[in-house]
């Protein structure tokens, strides 16, 4: 029977999850660079390569480490590509809903909150759009992407969710609305829309579309327009 390879990530008792257990959370300095570096090298692999095809020869080379050092942090090319998908989701967590106020506490208006909320979505969106084309192909095949997917769009969708109580509590959205149900609505017409625009390529004004996505979500909450 021929010994397993030090860099195979399936060996559970090998030296790559032993590292993993003891320096793969990056909490040094040293280790939080390193683990920089092999995830902005991946970036770059599986945004010219896609998914399928990219190969952790590849990241290691790109990021100048060994084999060994990416399987201290990470243990397979699967993995890697979760932690990029995952902080892109952090970036659009911070984004996603449009508070009703402000963290000084003052009550700001809401249809320029929601404009700016918006376009930050989008912004991040667009900047990240070849891994987001690649998190949905993935989530199409692969049971533990689509499960991380899944979370992540529940995520935004109870964010928007209380985003949109708030809202109904200050009287301006609609008392008869289900929260929940409008939120899933909301958060799908946005992400799907900016698939289709950045993702893959499908033309639009990036002004028009912009207002037009503010102004939609406005009316389907009953949002006084007058007061925008």
């Amino acid at each position: 029977m021929a010994a397993r390879s030090s860099q195979d990530p399936s060996h559970k008792d090998g030296t790559g999850a032993k590292r993993r257990a003891q320096y793969g959370s990056g909490a040094s300095e040293k280790g939080k660079r390193t683990r920089a570096l092999l995830l902005a090298a991946s970036r770059s692999v599986f945004e010219r390569d896609g998914f399928v095809d990219a190969r952790v020869a590849d990241i290691v080379s790109a990021a100048g480490v060994s084999h060994g050092t990416f399987y201290t942090y990470f243990e397979s090319k699967l993995a890697i590509f979760r932690a990029l998908i995952a902080e892109v989701n952090a970036e659009l967590m911070e984004v996603i809903a449009a508070p009703a106020v402000g963290e000084d506490g003052v009550h700001h208006d809401i249809a320029d909150r929601l404009r700016a909320s918006n376009g930050a979505y989008l912004d991040v969106y667009r900047k990240n759009a070849a891994l987001m084309m690649l998190n949905e192909q993935q989530a199409s095949i692969d049971p533990e992407v689509r499960k991380h997917r899944i979370e992540a769009r529940r995520v935004q969708v109870n964010r928007v969710t209380e985003s949109l109580r708030k809202m109904q509590r200050m009287g301006v959205a609609r008392r008869d609305l289900d929260c929940r149900t409008a939120a899933a609505a909301l958060v799908g017409m946005v992400g799907n829309f900016a698939y289709y625009w950045y993702a893959l390529g499908e033309p639009f004004d990036e002004e028009l579309a912009r207002t037009t996505l503010t102004d939609l979500w406005l009316g389907a909450i009953g949002y006084p327009q007058a007061s925008a």
